[in-house]
């Protein structure tokens, strides 16, 4: 659901260029033209209409990594919305402490979600930062959300302008009191 109404701020969430390389050499690449190539193969060196399917489970992993990613953040009346095209995720404004650009170390061990082909996404623990949620398609503009439950991180094509829409929204959800 992206932007229904006039007061939601939509803000797309792009791939990187290493996430588009890697995108497009292991999605499409491995993905997808291989277990094509290999199917024609084998359909043409067995005669056994059987191998006509084999490429369909790797097309099914690709649109399953390709709809949990995160496609953008929509600003709502309520909280922000971590954008999907399946399973998309509400954080009230109300759980939001602080937001900011300061720079720090993120993914590491417990990696619980997915990384690589279509941007990073689920829980991560780090020894600096300690456990964090990735809802991000590039490494570069990354916004980083305190909240009552720990650190999000999310990559807003337009980071700042993320940040100050943002900012303007949290005192009205906390009752007046001032953004941190």
């Amino acid at each position: 659901t992206r932007a229904g109404r006039d007061e939601d701020l939509f803000f797309p969430a792009t791939l990187g260029t290493r996430q588009r390389i890697l995108a497009g050499i292991f999605a499409l690449g491995l993905g997808v033209a291989v277990p094509f190539a290999l199917s024609v193969f084998l359909v043409a060196t067995t005669s056994d209409p059987l191998f006509v399917i084999f490429p369909l489970p790797f097309l099914g992993l690709m649109w399953t990594l390709q709809g949990l990613a995160p496609a953008g953040y929509t600003l709502e009346a309520r909280g922000i919305r971590l954008e999907r095209r399946w399973l998309s995720r509400r954080l009230p404004y109300s759980a939001i402490r602080a937001v900011d650009r300061t720079p720090r170390p993120i993914g590491g061990l417990l990696a619980l979600g997915l990384n690589g082909l279509f941007g990073s996404h689920g829980l991560r623990w780090n020894p600096r930062s300690g456990l964090h949620y990735l809802a991000i398609t590039n490494t570069s503009d990354l916004v980083y959300l305190e909240t009552s439950r720990g650190l999000v991180v999310i990559s807003p094509t337009k980071p700042d302008d993320l940040v100050t829409a943002l900012r303007a929204r949290l005192p009205a959800a906390r009752g007046g009191e001032a953004p941190c």
